[in-house]
């Protein structure tokens, strides 16, 4: 008899893990057509951090080598147009900053004149 509750209690607790399992998967699945994006991003970062744990081989190195060398030149010349177009922009802004200065400085002139004529006629 001790053999059969035995039985019973493992049986009960099979089926009780498998609903878990099943709860969980189904808990998962429901979560990613939710929102694919995030388990599509969620596998690349699991993806890389494996990717950077496990040790490159010499022939990887040597088959990448020269790729990785054209994404270094390519993030130059990257950062070098950016840096180039922020000057641009900012020699732009500071243009547009000094000419609405002048035009300030005009309207207010033209109004202290205007004020000091009227002033005087009266």
């Amino acid at each position: 008899m001790a053999k059969t509750t035995t039985e019973t209690k493992a049986g009960s607790t099979r089926r009780s893990a498998t609903s878990r399992l099943s709860d969980s998967a189904r808990g998962a699945v429901e979560a990613i057509e939710a929102n694919p994006v995030a388990a599509v991003a969620g596998g690349l970062a699991i993806g890389l951090v494996i990717g950077a744990l496990i040790p490159r081989g010499t022939r990887e190195k040597e088959a990448l080598r020269p790729v990785g060398k054209r994404i270094a030149e390519g993030a130059k010349a990257a950062v070098a147009a950016a840096r180039e177009t922020g000057k641009e922009q900012l020699d732009t802004a500071t243009a547009s900053r000094d000419a609405a200065k002048e035009g300030i400085r005009k309207v207010l002139e033209s109004a202290v004149g205007a004020a000091r004529g009227r002033k005087e006629n009266v």
